[in-house]
């Protein structure tokens, strides 16, 4: 069966939330990740289109993922990487997927696939960004309410460290989780970014990625709010595929990028011809709070 049945629906949606998974042997983390979604569907009504990436797994995650999709009844869209790619990759396949089959109303969520991220949480992050008329939401570990349980210390300290030194040196407004790859962006906004940078928007091939977009859509003074999250490291079924000394080396060559950048940009103005970015909300129904 082709996976693209799996994502059609016969009756009509307003607008749909996208919520791509970029995936590399998470085989193990599928089943409790889906029942997650299943359950946030069943919660708020909203129509939830998952896109999976299987950046060149070599376990059984693209199976399972469609497996669970059908049993649960959650739409996916599965796409695969013949080899491992790096997230960088995984997330501008995600991100050109979501381009390609979504409505100018839609929006679309990224979040690991390794179970860690709370799903629900994009309820608060939906609604906050539709409130306040926001660009991107960003689920935060430096706000408050927010907590990390079980993560070791070192990797709480490099993230922390990280969120200080951009906070000081390359400041983006609204932000102060820069390494935090579960955000939620409203497509007006991505499709301005895709361009603006055009094959250049992804140009990291690891962790360090997310710090480098968001670094690019400074360029076009985005609205940016962060929502206070639980990360739950305890829930992950399998070790950490970041690798520390790279992941540290390409955030301080990044960080030293953006110091020594002439910062040149073109006329936005002019360009987008200022347009409001359209917001439809979701169909919520008797959404319970």
């Amino acid at each position: 069966m082709s996976n693209d049945i799996l994502f059609s629906k016969s009756h009509e949606v307003f607008m749909s939330l996208f919520v791509l998974l970029p995936a590399y042997n998470e085989q193990e983390s599928i089943r409790p990740l889906f029942k997650k979604f299943q359950i946030l569907q069943q919660i708020s009504n909203m129509e939830i289109r998952l896109i999976l990436v299987d950046d060149g797994s070599s376990d059984a995650t693209a199976q399972t993922a469609l497996e669970e999709s059908q049993s649960l009844g959650i739409l996916l869209k599965l796409v695969q990487h013949p080899k491992n790619a790096g997230l960088g990759q995984a997330i501008k396949t995600g991100f050109t997927t979501f381009l390609e089959v979504s409505k100018e109303s839609d929006f679309l969520a990224a979040m690991d696939c390794d179970n860690t991220q709370p799903p629900e949480l994009l309820i608060k992050m939906y609604d906050t960004m539709i409130a306040g008329s926001y660009d991107i939401a960003i689920a935060s570990r430096y706000r408050k309410g927010s907590k990390v349980i079980g993560l070791s210390t070192f990797r709480q300290i490099m993230s922390y460290g990280a969120s200080w030194l951009f906070r000081i040196a390359a400041r983006v407004p609204g932000v102060r989780d820069y390494t935090c790859g579960y955000r939620l962006y409203n497509r007006t906004f991505l499709s301005k970014l895709d361009m603006y940078y055009g094959d250049n928007l992804f140009t990291e091939s690891g962790f360090a990625c997310m710090i480098d977009l968001l670094l690019k859509a400074k360029v076009l003074k985005p609205k940016i709010v962060e929502i206070p999250m639980v990360l739950r490291y305890d829930q992950k079924p399998t070790a950490s595929k970041m690798k520390i000394i790279k992941t540290i080396t390409r955030t301080l060559k990044l960080l030293f990028k953006n110091l020594l950048s002439t910062g040149q940009i073109t006329n936005l103005g002019q360009t987008f011809n200022e347009q409001e970015t359209t917001r439809i909300p979701l169909k919520m129904g008797n959404r319970s709070k």
